[in-house]
């Protein structure tokens, strides 16, 4: 169940595992992050808790809309209502009022601590990036411009709190056994990467071969996307053998975007990148690492220059553990 006892707006850097109960997995991991220091470059950020969300829910009276649901019949036997019916919810919540106070004291901090960025709004419930459960894709993130008049935040805040209710979200709740009003939303947000010049993701050991210890990278051009390419697009696929002599790296499949013979990240940009996986991975293994159980922690990075024109640097967007072929 979801802790709403907290009602501040949390800077990442205050924020740890043990709060998963009131901001999530992604927020949680990404504050506990905070802790391992400059090695893991990191944007500045803070959470929004499971407390707002519910508060909206039950304001608009969305709380009583979904116990009805779960109850009825033809949505719970007929998936072609049950779509209909979701995207009906998904589309009152975007278009629902949200309280004026955390509206107010939203912008104020916005306001205060990051003047006149883009921000980007991200899912942080508890049913994703957990323990044997990513989760991975089942909710949207969203970005919210002070300068442009067509991008409110609170628009980017519903459109995250919406998703909770995903069809394929639903889905995969409903098979893992996880109790739908059980599951909270609460919220990552730091500053948008709108241009970024890479973007990957990667597992902090080998899962092909674990006496081998290696990174699995997989990183492409720009914002394209790496777990959802468009069709025909491939990324640049290797392991990284950062604990070996010269670090050799092999390749499994090279990006479609960039020309023949070139790589989405230079050898040092690599290494960078190598030097952050290797921290988080021991950062993290106090709370994951477990006799001889596979242990790797699954992390999504980006590069970007940070609009100064210079080389892109690497930035830690996320991490959450993952425990082989088997979740």
């Amino acid at each position: 169940m979801p802790d709403l006892t907290v009602t501040d707006l949390r800077n990442a850097e205050e924020i740890t595992v043990k709060d998963i109960p009131r901001f999530g997995g992604k927020a949680s991991h990404f504050g506990d992050m905070t802790q391992i220091g400059p090695v893991v470059p990191m944007p500045k950020a803070f959470a929004i808790p499971f407390y707002y969300y519910k508060q909206f829910m039950n304001d608009n009276g969305f709380e009583s809309q979904v116990d009805e649901m779960l109850v009825n019949d033809t949505f719970i036997n007929d998936p072609v209502y049950r779509d209909q019916r979701l995207a009906k919810l998904r589309y009152d919540i975007e278009n629902a009022p949200i309280d004026p106070t955390f509206e107010d004291n939203l912008l104020a901090k916005l306001a205060a601590e990051y003047p006149g960025l883009p921000m980007r709004f991200r899912s942080s419930t508890n049913s994703e990036d957990l323990n044997g459960f990513t989760g991975a894709g089942l909710y949207t993130s969203k970005s919210g411009d002070p300068n442009d008049p067509d991008k409110p935040m609170k628009n980017a805040i519903r459109k995250v709190w919406a998703s909770l209710w995903n069809y394929r979200a639903f889905e995969e709740r409903s098979y893992r056994g996880i109790p739908h009003k059980n599951v909270a939303m609460a919220l990552l947000v730091h500053r948008s990467y709108p241009t970024e010049e890479a973007n990957g993701v990667a597992l902090t050991n080998n899962m092909f071969d674990p006496t081998a210890p290696a990174f699995y990278i997989n990183v492409q051009m720009g914002d394209a996307s790496v777990v959802l390419p468009d069709q025909g697009v491939t990324a640049d696929s290797f392991l990284y053998y950062y604990y070996y002599p010269n670090q050799p790296i092999t390749f499994f499949a090279h990006s479609s975007l960039i020309p023949p013979g070139q790589t989405v990240l230079t050898v040092a940009q690599t290494y960078e990148l190598g030097k952050a996986l290797e921290a988080i991975h021991q950062h993290f293994a106090k709370y994951y690492q477990s006799g001889n159980n596979f242990y790797a922690m699954d992390v999504e990075f980006k590069f970007d220059d940070d609009g100064s024109g210079g080389d892109a640097k690497v930035q830690i967007k996320q991490a959450r553990p993952h425990y082989g072929w088997d979740n």
